[in-house]
């Protein structure tokens, strides 16, 4: 039943959830604890359903509050119970209940119009992630659906198709899992609407044959949403005193509840994020926005550093991009890039300046330091090789003008 609301509980997990969750997902708050009529709160099953006094009466208990618990001290227990038209399915939703005698007229549903029965959600998460543990008789799977949607819904839909805009679905395997496991699945979207309502029902098994007996836990239930970053250079050049500006653009799909930092982060030359470094924050209450970063001066050299964005929250999850380090000539940067080729394999480094405009020039290989490996001028109108032994991975090739202007690359055998 939806009928309490954790305000002081919601308040103060609000900088960690800092997205939209569902209500109560670890099932730690419940209601007519000893009864026949006990549900967590914002969640329901055939007891409160909208059948009325004589279904709800002759429906069967189908949720439990248990102490085997993932986290907390509570998790749900649905268990498939008898009933007096047969075996009778477990099922608990945020939602409401219709029920009828007929079972197959039966469904849950968002009663848009009752706060107690629906779930407002404007965001598009990328996927559910939840803790459960399993019993089930020979056959059964546990069942999880998910649809995110505008106005009315329905599950089964009834009719109420053109209204969804996304949704998930979970399948347990038919087998026990006495520990508690962790399950994952993603949410497919059918079009770029944004969603209103979000509509879950989790059963012990399949509505038409599972057998009385079969047992579920849920615990700990999340919506994760991506956190996309996009930097606006691919290729970042620093020097040992100046370091270089940019700016990062994130995107989410799940709307901040209230303002959080968004911090970009910089991998390390293999693209780790074990010991980030941090290049910009922006403190927003908006699911897209732009971080003034700046990779520090001095950074190695690499191609293969990483950039994401996160936040407190442990629900954003991080989509990263890549960017190349390079040091800096120190000189202008002129003529026409393309004019320079270098590329190494197992016998060394090869240049190829024929398209070049550049003239009288002379070449430079540098470590991912910095350090001079090797340098000389080119085999005019041809190909030039500099044998070098390059399995220490990357190196710097710089070509520089009579004038002192240069062009440089960063290859990797």
């Amino acid at each position: 039943m939806r009928h309490t609301t954790l305000a002081f509980t919601l308040l103060a997990t609000l900088p960690l959830i800092a997205q939209p969750q569902l209500d109560n997902p670890g099932f730690e708050a419940w209601q007519n604890v000893g009864s026949g009529t006990e549900e967590p709160t914002e969640w329901s099953s055939v007891k409160t359903s909208d059948g009325g006094t004589l279904i709800n009466n002759l429906a069967p208990q189908m949720v439990w509050r248990s102490s085997d618990a993932h986290s907390g001290s509570y998790s749900v227990n649905i268990r498939t119970v008898s009933s007096f038209l047969g075996p009778a399915t477990g099922l608990l939703t945020n939602g409401r209940v219709h029920a009828e005698l007929q079972v197959e007229n039966s469904y849950v549903f968002t009663d848009t119009l009752n706060a107690d029965w629906s779930t407002p959600c404007a965001s598009r998460p990328d996927s559910l992630i939840g803790w459960y543990k399993y019993t089930p008789q020979p056959g059964d799977q546990a069942v999880i659906g998910v649809l995110m949607h505008v106005d009315d819904a329905r599950l089964p839909a009834f009719g109420t198709e053109l209204n969804w805009v996304g949704g998930a679905d979970w399948t347990s395997a038919s087998a026990t899992v006495g520990a508690w496991t962790r399950f994952a699945t993603p949410f497919v979207y059918t079009d770029n609407r944004e969603p209103e309502h979000l509509l879950m029902i989790m059963t012990s098994g399949d509505s038409t044959s599972s057998q009385v007996g079969t047992e579920v836990w849920f615990d700990d239930l999340a919506l994760i949403y991506n956190l996309a970053a996009v930097p606006d250079a691919a290729v970042a050049t620093v020097t040992a005193q100046d370091g270089f500006d940019l700016n990062v653009a994130y995107s989410t799909g799940g709307v901040p509840t209230s303002t959080v930092d968004f911090t970009a982060e910089l991998s390390d030359a293999n693209g780790d994020f074990s010991a980030p470094v941090s290049i910009g924050t922006l403190n927003s209450d908006q699911p897209t926005g732009v971080i003034a970063c700046t990779i520090p001066a001095g950074t190695v050299p690499g191609t293969g550093y990483r950039i994401r964005v996160t936040t407190p929250s442990p629900y954003y999850a991080p989509v990263d991009s890549g960017i190349v380090v390079e040091v800096s000539t120190g000189l202008a940067d002129v003529g026409t890039k393309d004019g320079l080729r270098a590329w190494c394999d197992a016998d060394g480094v090869w240049l190829d300046l024929r398209a070049s405009v550049l003239q009288g020039v002379r070449y430079e290989v540098l470590d991912a330091r910095g350090s001079l490996l090797a340098e000389g001028r080119p085999v005019p109108a041809s190909l030039t090789h500099i044998a070098l032994d390059t399995r220490a991975g990357m190196v710097l090739v710089r070509v520089i003008h009579a004038d002192g202007v240069a062009v440089m690359r960063s290859v990797r055998p």
